[in-house]
């Protein structure tokens, strides 16, 4: 069994997936930790399978998996998939841009307490040592969504939509067994579940840097997230996720 399982969400990331593999295979290879990454293929269109499959042959053996399905679900559904099936004593989201640095992992590790088994990276919490690179807009429009949450559902938590997220493997598949979200609001859903459960978050500061060729579009899809998170709040009211333990 791994440490660390890093699961990497793939959707068309032929052009930018291929720079964070190497960067997370090189960190991880450089560490004592033992490791697998685990890439998990949302339908992708493109050569994205085809890459992650040379990059596994010229890996060592178990350390690149491939976890592939068609159509398109949602990276909600392919993070989902991707935690379920990683086997390590700790699991790493970490999204395909490569926007969080694979070297910041050590930040969460280090966050972990023996009663605190989710620990997040964030963009909002203040820290000298941390450094954020992100578009006016998009930070201004994220800003904006984290309030609403914060009102609704997760009081006290500063960014729910940072891609890099580290779970302890227990409770990875407690939480994401009951999690059933595939839209882009899967975070918010995540942490309630987690939240609601007992299970303590910690969130912690990180180095981040805007990646070019986001799938997000903040016209179309920050309303959508607007409802998913209506969506949980409602379940949360009716006790649906309570219903799930």
């Amino acid at each position: 069994m791994p440490y660390l399982s890093v699961v990497i969400p793939a959707y068309n990331e032929e052009k930018r997936l291929p720079k964070t593999l190497e960067s997370v295979y090189a960190y991880l290879k450089s560490t004592d930790y033992s490791f697998e990454i685990v890439v998990v293929d949302d339908g992708s269109h493109d050569g994205t399978v085809d890459m992650v499959q040379e990059f596994a042959k010229h890996s060592d053996e178990g350390t690149v998996r491939l976890v592939s399905y068609a159509p398109n679900q949602g990276k909600g559904f392919a993070v989902r998939t991707g935690m379920l099936a990683a086997r390590g004593d700790y699991l790493l989201i970490n999204d395909a841009d490569g926007s969080s640095p694979i070297e910041e992992v050590a930040r969460l590790l280090e966050g972990l307490k023996p009663d605190n088994r989710v620990v997040i990276g964030s963009r909002a919490k203040e820290d000298p040592t941390a450094k954020v690179n992100a578009l006016f807009y998009r930070k201004y429009i994220g800003n904006t969504f984290n309030l609403i949450v914060q009102s609704l559902l997760l009081p006290g938590i500063r960014d729910t939509q940072c891609g890099f997220k580290l779970f302890e493997s227990k409770a990875a598949q407690h939480i994401f067994s009951v999690a059933r979200l595939n839209g882009y609001a899967f975070d918010v859903e995540l942490l309630y579940i987690a939240r609601i459960h007992g299970y303590k978050i910690r969130e912690v500061a990180i180095n981040w840097n805007n990646a070019e060729g986001s799938k997000v579009n903040v016209l179309t899809d920050s309303p959508r997230m607007l409802l998913e998170v209506l969506g949980i709040t409602i379940g949360a009211w009716i006790g649906t996720y309570k219903k799930r333990q």
